[in-house]
């Protein structure tokens, strides 16, 4: 719609930095350098404690200087991380690179999300943040379902390209980033001090009842997704008999579920009570859980996509809640302070991934996880569950 076409440049940014060629065979390009699946969680430890340190000076760059000069940063560092990957044969290099990612983390945390949201209400059209956020993901699931689709094709004949075809389209979509109008902030005219602010999203962060509900809750949901799509996920499916050349077909499907969810989701969040999608979110992630630990190979790859299912629902529930309850000048703030904390616990996660994947058999770890998330997220659930609405869903 017209009212819409404002947005057009974060589109096109959407489009083409959502173009990553090495998703379908990262974790095989690593192998390829010489790495273990070990010195992968380290190294994927890194990216959350480079995430956890920034995070609190990149929140309060994007709500003082503007969330779209945050994005550019992001975007440049991955660019800056990606050339460091692609030269890189060594474990510390990779460290380095790994760092990089970690910041760029830091500086997108938040920042997108208040971007838009803060857009349409300048414009009185916040309403729709749910089904542009869809829109704008479903945009990004195009561009990536066809770079996956190549990704292992380009992997096949040079083990570096993919890398470099996304530093490309990253590049284009920084150039689209510049384009977009940032809102108007009225912190730049407040006199209120950076560490105000942030201690004032942390506090609300921890204060107001919904938004620590939601945190607490997706800690048990999610801890253990990254034993699979951060470790396991492209060595087990080859292991089960997928050519690594098909690697990114299955990745352009996940990606086409993806931009399916961004335009069926919001839709069924309006219209469904919150309590009840969060149920189906915590009980599909366990029976994901059961179905990776199978050695099947179409069993693995349902249960992969619908796990990408679950964290689409639980996204689309998350952007239809927390907006209404932080004030915009703060936004991005507490949205970083937020994902510094999930950060600080995410540190030790792919560390301890990495161990437990190399050192139990998937057949019983995985549906030890699926046991795990149901006790204590059903547990959680419970105790939180009248927070987890808005105020219309009472």
């Amino acid at each position: 719609m017209k009212k819409f076409n404002f947005l057009l440049p974060l589109y096109i940014y959407e489009f083409f930095s959502s173009m990553l060629f090495m998703t379908p065979i990262w974790v095989l390009f690593f192998q390829s350098r010489g790495l273990s699946l070990i010195q992968l969680g380290l190294l994927s430890s890194t990216v959350y404690l480079a995430s956890t340190l920034f995070e609190y000076p990149t929140g309060i760059l994007a709500d003082r200087y503007g969330r779209k000069t945050s994005m550019i940063c992001a975007n440049l560092l991955v660019v800056i991380a990606f050339l460091v990957e692609v030269k890189s044969y060594s474990f510390p290099s990779f460290l380095v690179a790994s760092f990089l990612v970690g910041m760029a983390w830091a500086f997108q945390s938040g920042a997108r999300e208040a971007l838009i949201y803060d857009a349409l209400k300048e414009k009185g059209l916040q309403k729709h943040n749910s089904k542009i956020l869809g829109i704008l993901n479903f945009i990004g699931a195009a561009g990536q379902l066809i770079s996956v689709f190549f990704g292992s094709i380009l992997f096949i004949y040079d083990g570096s390209l993919p890398y470099w075809m996304t530093i490309s389209t990253t590049i284009i979509g920084t150039i689209a980033l510049s384009l977009v109008r940032e809102p108007r902030n009225k912190t730049k005219e407040s006199k209120l001090d950076d560490h105000t602010d942030f201690f004032a999203g942390l506090k609300l962060l921890w204060g107001q009842s919904t938004l620590s509900s939601l945190f607490m809750l997706y800690i048990p949901v999610f801890f253990f997704e990254g034993a699979w799509h951060g470790l396991m996920e492209q060595p087990v499916l080859v292991g089960l008999g997928l050519p690594i050349v098909i690697l990114g077909t299955y990745q352009a499907v996940k990606t086409g579920l993806s931009g399916f969810c961004g335009l069926l989701l919001p839709g069924l969040v309006k219209k469904q009570q919150h309590a009840t999608l969060f149920f189906w979110v915590i009980f599909l992630e366990s029976l994901v859980m059961v179905g990776l630990g199978a050695d099947w190979l179409w069993v693995a790859i349902a249960s992969s996509y619908l796990m990408l299912f679950a964290h689409s629902l639980w996204y689309y529930l998350d952007a239809d809640i927390i907006h209404e309850h932080i004030p915009s000048n703060i936004r991005a703030t507490t949205l970083s302070a937020r994902q510094m904390g999930i950060s600080l616990i995410w540190i030790f996660n792919p560390g301890l991934m990495g161990y437990l994947v190399s050192t139990f058999d998937r057949a019983y770890l995985f549906p030890v996880f699926g046991v795990i998330i149901l006790v204590t997220s059903i547990s959680v659930f419970l105790l939180r569950k009248r927070y987890l609405y808005t105020p219309r869903h009472k």
